[in-house]
């Protein structure tokens, strides 16, 4: 069976399309992951096809993939080429895709229809996590500067009640007594 790309506009695996391509890179097909629903309704949204639904022969193919969605893998099974130290450039070449990824380029679609691939984030401050990290070390200062206004060691006992008096958020009704050396509020 000849693989045929399922992309919009995309003319790979066609015969006039061979002799363009034998001159450059190899064009690699990659089947539907079908078996992942949620990958595959991925692959499915970033193909702009309107209502397509890929069967097991659907395949896209490499074009539509940014270079660092591939895994390259050397593969040969021949142990005298393996044995041979200058042999290793010549080994047999597999672009296999790597787990999760998703295709992004399609040239052949108008503007309209295609998403481009986002650009990786500069900062982290948007970031989940980061937002815990800096609501975390506000709340810590904040919890550092009430405690710093609320100690009261050192203060000899009429500060102490001219600062309670000077409070506003006290109760109605809060009447502060001393006793000699002994200071009590009364609850």
């Amino acid at each position: 069976m000849v693989n045929k790309c399922s992309a919009v506009g995309c003319k790979s695996g066609y015969k006039s399309e061979e002799k363009a391509a034998s001159s450059g890179e190899k064009v690699t097909f990659h089947a539907y992951p079908l078996h992942d629903k949620e990958l595959c309704d991925k692959w499915i949204r970033a193909n702009p096809r309107k209502e397509f639904v890929p069967s097991k022969h659907s395949k896209l193919c490499s074009l539509h993939f940014d270079p660092s969605d591939f895994v390259t893998e050397r593969t040969d099974s021949n142990t005298a080429r393996k044995n041979r130290v200058s042999a290793v450039s010549q080994e047999p070449v597999r672009h296999r895709l790597k787990p999760g990824a998703i295709p992004s380029i399609f040239p052949n679609v108008p503007e309209h229809l295609s998403t481009p691939k986002a650009p990786p984030r500069t900062t982290k401050c948007a970031t989940s996590s980061s937002r815990h990290e800096q609501e975390a070390r506000r709340l810590d200062l904040l919890e550092q500067s009430f405690s710093a206004s609320d100690d009261i060691t050192g203060m000899s006992l009429a500060d102490i009640q001219s600062e309670l008096q000077s409070e506003t958020a006290l109760p109605d009704g809060f009447l502060t007594t001393s006793v000699g050396e002994t200071y009590r509020v009364p609850a």
